[in-house]
């Protein structure tokens, strides 16, 4: 892998390459490092390691979504197989967290207006896609139009491969005064149009007493390669605050005539029989003022 052949230049460049990785060449000024190119799984059979003799496991194993394509697996056999009771696993938490998001979240805006013209007929018809897959893209914060929770937490010193499947319910409630510092303080309705996921890990004072670190892919924090994952709702749900909320008992909550105060999502994830793939599926219930609630049909995605 090419990844294994420039670690090994590295190394190699700043005399750090241990004598097994030199393979012929006049071994002097041996430096500690080894690169192995293998599965974690087949480590012992590339070199000779006790079981549970490593102090510190590090890995960048993160995929979007934290579960999609990940290595999560792979890490978390090394760490059964090739730690030391006691010993570090880097990162050592991780938690995925949600929040709905509004109309800038989707491609409307930009149908609204392409050079002049509406072409909003178009908009809703991406929009209507983009309800059946999952998109990974950056939400801008001012988009965000709920507030945030954490929907799994993750222990990697502790937690067991049947952990990356997981079903969590959350309840979303609007952002504190949010009708009141945007333009829809006339109707007091806002627009949720669908979900959106990221995830951090932390390199906590577990293992990193002097200096703790959390690498964030939030919307709110600089943008990663990860980016955010956006579950689109079918059709979007009215919210607004108790203190603005009115109920219509003639019309579902979740329309203008009833907004939702909370809107809560069960999500499951689970591993799909495609490698490295997940399964998604969500379910989401509008609460009213008056404690009535509306479901939406389950949506299923594939990532």
């Amino acid at each position: 892998m090419k990844m294994a052949s420039v670690a090994t230049q590295i190394a190699k460049d700043n005399g750090l390459l241990s004598e097994e990785g030199r393979k012929g060449e006049e071994k002097q000024n041996s430096g500690e490092i080894s690169v192995v190119q293998t599965m974690a799984e087949d480590l012992d059979k590339c070199i000779q390691i006790q079981p549970h003799s490593v102090d510190v496991l590090v890995s960048e194993w993160m995929g979007y979504c934290l579960l999609y394509e990940s290595m999560l697996s792979s890490v978390l056999y090394a760490r059964d197989r090739w730690l030391k009771p006691g010993g570090a696993i880097l990162p050592d938490t991780a938690t995925i967290f949600i929040a709905g998001f509004g109309k800038g979240g989707t491609s409307l805006p930009f149908w609204e207006n392409v050079y002049g013209f509406n072409m909003s007929c178009i908009g809703k018809e991406v929009v209507e896609d983009a309800a059946k897959a999952p998109i990974v893209d950056v939400v801008d914060s001012k988009d965000i139009v709920t507030k945030s929770a954490a929907l799994k937490f993750l222990d990697l010193a502790t937690m067991s491969p049947d952990d990356m499947d997981f079903t969590a319910t959350c309840e979303l409630e609007l952002k504190p005064n949010l009708q009141e510092t945007t333009s829809v303080e006339k109707s007091r309705t806002v627009w949720c149009h669908g979900i959106v996921l990221w995830f951090e890990t932390g390199f906590t004072s577990r293992f990193c007493k002097e200096t703790p670190v959390v690498l964030s892919t939030s919307p709110y924090e600089p943008r990663t390669h990860w980016s955010q994952t956006i579950f689109t709702f079918r059709e979007p749900i009215a919210m607004a605050t108790e203190n603005h909320a009115i109920s219509d008992s003639a019309v579902a909550v979740g329309s203008e005539g009833c907004p939702a105060v909370r809107i809560r999502s069960r999500i499951s994830i689970v591993r799909s029989s495609q490698h490295r793939s997940i399964d998604v599926s969500m379910e989401t219930t509008g609460i009213g003022f008056d404690g009535r609630k509306n479901s939406w049909p389950v949506q299923l995605f594939n990532l």
